[in-house]
């Protein structure tokens, strides 16, 4: 299976291992994502930020931040999402890594970590979280010009629409 995992992520691979550059961890949320978290999301939550990444021995990793919780799902082909409420998180961390910037939380006495996420979309992902949740400070924090909030404030917007509660966009 490994190697069927390396030829379908191949590219996304060699790029983070080798340049340290996750291509994919500033892109849109792709309709799978969408798909899979709305599943989740119960009619009073809204989506406020996400970051995309890799987990270790799973795959691709997606983090989504409502304003309620906090979504983890740990492979694009699980469909398993865990959702925790702010109270049952802790400890939260972000941190420069030789793969991009990883973030770690502990939920329920169970750490939960993604790697090879955007700097930008971590950071800013990172400062909403601790609005919510006790965090220690950014290690190595990212410079952010007005055009990443900007690109970052995009992204979330845009996850914010695609993942509204039906009966709240059709008022």
């Amino acid at each position: 299976m490994a190697w069927l995992d390396f030829l379908k992520n191949g590219n996304e691979l060699s790029e983070l291992l080798i340049e340290g550059n996750n291509p994919y961890g500033a892109s849109l949320l792709k309709p799978s994502d969408v798909e899979q978290m709305k599943q989740h999301l119960q009619p009073s939550e809204n989506a406020q930020a996400y970051v995309l990444g890799r987990v270790a021995m799973a795959g691709r990793g997606l983090w989504l931040l409502t304003n309620q919780r906090l979504l983890i799902s740990e492979a694009d082909n699980n469909p398993q999402v865990h959702a925790f409420r702010f109270d049952q998180l802790s400890q939260g961390e972000c941190l420069k890594g030789k793969y991009g910037y990883t973030l770690r939380i502990t939920a329920q006495g169970k750490q939960f970590s993604v790697y090879g996420t955007s700097a930008q979309m971590a950071a800013i992902f990172y400062q909403q979280l601790g609005q919510q949740v006790a965090c220690a400070a950014v290690e190595k924090p990212p410079r952010l010009d007005a055009d990443d909030v900007a690109q970052v404030q995009h992204h979330f917007s845009d996850a914010g629409a695609r993942l509204a509660h039906p009966s709240l966009t059709s008022a």
